[in-house]
């Protein structure tokens, strides 16, 4: 069986991160490169030979033999998408197949690309659905809605603005929204514009005052007040105006408090598309973390990320993750403390077939799948010793061997470790080393601690309540002084995780718009027993104690100790140990 074999050509393509194959007519493949054969998920050499129907489940078997001789009878080129199962996981591929002949012209095959795009369709179809919502909310408004940019071109011209300015959106559309000021507008609309260009606006909006007037297509002046808000749209600022007639006032109050509130709710699921898990503060203390994010994230530096559990230290990775050259690339995240001690060099650098009792195959690690990406090493305190050192020799070297392998195998991974626990001490008890610390601490952030930022709070609960009301068709409209003064004088151990499960269960029993915290908190300490005669881990020892007693001592589970305190069972248990605390406690 003849096969493709020009070593310079195949190391080329074994660089590529697109699946790169040759096939014969009877649909062999003759060639395939490093990233066909991980995709397929066995050896380059083992699928020489192979037909698809010996390397994929019939059904996909069938889809791609069946677009396999539409290519070789109709002699053109074409494409189509397949789903393929790649680490048991379904992956959508765009694949585009050429004729393949010889230099008679005779066809002996095809030749084929294939590209990995599940990003890609994610990202379109979350794109498609956020469009659709807005459109709904914007032509459903009673209130003008206009959308401009910096130079106030109009984007977006509602059916509310057609009938208040009494111009076709077609001819507003494209136009300076001048047009439709009067020079009072103008200028605070220039300050405004300006005002968001120097991040003056603290809040989401400024408020337009009232004694303004507008002008309609016809000439007619009318009084007007809105709001202006700014959006990002990708890489383009645009400006959200929210304008009313207020000769309708009284008619259109109603309807204004229910837009204010949808519009809340849409820059908040837009957030939630576009920036998933998104840290949420404005102190002094998670500025500060902000910053640095911002400083490192355009950078390769290894980043070591502290703070208590809970804090939002995975969070802190994503977003420099997401603002990195390598932000199209995997984030593969690791709790190194919930691998199992036998498995975890196995799960970090793979292993070879056969190299321990029930390899039956080989496995890649978590460092090649995230070649040319960024991986999140969590609870980076708790790696065994023997480990330490591969791990330092991949930040060094960016190369390590699979278990039971004598290959060196090369990554370009950028690392972020994270850790609640002084790695120094752990240093003194020779269970850490000193060489790998120095190499992790390139770049130290700090996440603070939810009572030492406790000014955050109402932000974070009206995120919280916001974020879950919306995914249980609730809408949150209130928040007492008395549950934001509550939830600011308690300690939170479990940190903003532990907020967060706080505020979920409150929009749970919270029947009528305003958020009650219900039966909370769970344990109050006496006036003479105040934060100054308690240290950290009393307190916290008394606080896992008292929800441990609540749930019978059930540690995981749904309504388990570790869901209550927003920890996982794996850390939780971690704790426990580190406090004594045991049922005879």
């Amino acid at each position: 069986m003849p096969r493709v074999h020009v070593p310079l050509l195949q190391a080329i393509l074994d660089e590529t991160t697109d699946s790169v194959f040759v096939k014969d007519l009877e649909g062999r493949y003759l060639m395939i490169n490093a990233a066909g054969a991980r995709y397929v998920g066995r050896p380059a050499e083992d699928i020489i030979g192979e037909r698809d129907t010996e390397l994929f489940p019939s059904k996909t078997a069938r889809q791609i033999t069946t677009h396999d001789r539409e290519v070789m009878d109709s002699g053109v080129t074409q494409s189509h998408e397949a789903v393929l199962p790649v680490d048991g996981s379904p992956r959508v591929f765009l694949s585009t197949k050429t004729p393949y002949r010889d230099s008679q012209g005779k066809l002996i095959g095809l030749i084929g690309i294939s590209r990995d795009i599940t990003e890609r369709k994610q990202a379109e179809q979350a794109l498609r659905e956020s469009e659709e919502r807005l459109a709904r909310i914007l032509e459903s408004a009673m209130d003008a809605i206009i959308i401009i940019d910096d130079h106030r071109i109009v984007h977006l011209f509602n059916a509310a603005a057609e009938a208040v300015f009494r111009c076709k959106a077609t001819e507003a559309r494209g136009q300076s929204f001048d047009r439709f000021a009067s020079g009072p507008l103008r200028t605070v609309l220039t300050r405004c514009l300006q005002a968001f260009g120097r991040a003056e606006v603290r809040k989401p909006y400024v408020w337009i005052p009232d004694r303004l007037t507008a002008v309609r297509a016809d000439g007619e002046v009318f009084p007007i007040e809105a709001t202006i808000s700014r959006v990002e749209m990708g890489r383009q600022r645009l400006f959200t105006i929210i304008l009313r007639d207020i000769n309708d006032r009284k008619e259109a109050e109603e309807e204004l408090r229910k837009l204010q509130l949808e519009n809340l709710y849409l820059h908040e699921e837009a957030k939630t598309n576009l920036h998933i898990d998104e840290i949420v503060g404005d102190s002094p203390a998670i500025q500060k973390v902000f910053q640095s994010i911002e400083q490192v994230s355009g950078t390769d530096s290894t980043v070591l990320v502290t703070g208590e559990t809970g804090t939002g230290k995975e969070l802190v990775a994503r977003a420099i993750h997401a603002r990195s050259t390598r932000k199209g690339r995997m984030l593969i995240t690791v709790n190194c403390a919930a691998l199992p001690g036998g498995l975890v060099e196995s799960e970090l650098f793979g292993h070879e077939k056969g190299a321990f009792t029930g390899a039956l195959s080989k496995r890649i690690g978590r460092f090649e799948m995230a070649d040319g990406g960024t991986i999140f090493l969590d609870e980076i305190g708790d790696l065994p010793l023997d480990l330490q050192a591969k791990l330092l020799r991949v930040l060094q070297e960016g190369e390590f061997e699979r278990v039971g392998g004598t290959e060196t195998i090369r990554v370009d991974v950028r690392v972020v470790a994270a850790t609640n626990r002084e790695l120094e001490e752990i240093i003194k008890e020779h269970r850490f080393r000193t060489d790998l610390y120095y190499r992790l601490n390139v770049f130290p952030i700090h996440l603070p601690a939810l009572r030492n930022r406790a000014e955050d709070i109402p932000l974070l609960v009206r995120h919280f309540a916001m974020h879950y009301g919306r995914k249980m068709g609730k809408r949150i409209e209130s928040i007492p002084q008395s549950a934001f003064n509550a939830l600011r004088n308690y300690n939170w151990p479990g940190n903003v995780r532990e907020l967060q499960n706080v505020i979920e269960r409150a929009v749970i029993i919270s029947p009528r718009g305003v958020l009650e915290l219900g039966e909370w908190p769970p344990t109050r300490i006496d006036a003479d027993e105040g934060p100054g005669t308690l240290t950290l881990d009393e307190l916290d020892r008394q606080h896992i104690l008292d929800v441990l007693e609540r749930t019978g001592w059930r540690v995981s589970g749904k309504h388990g100790a570790a869901t209550i305190l927003g920890l996982k069972p794996t850390t939780l248990e971690s704790r426990m140990k580190k406090l004594s605390i045991n049922r005879a406690s």
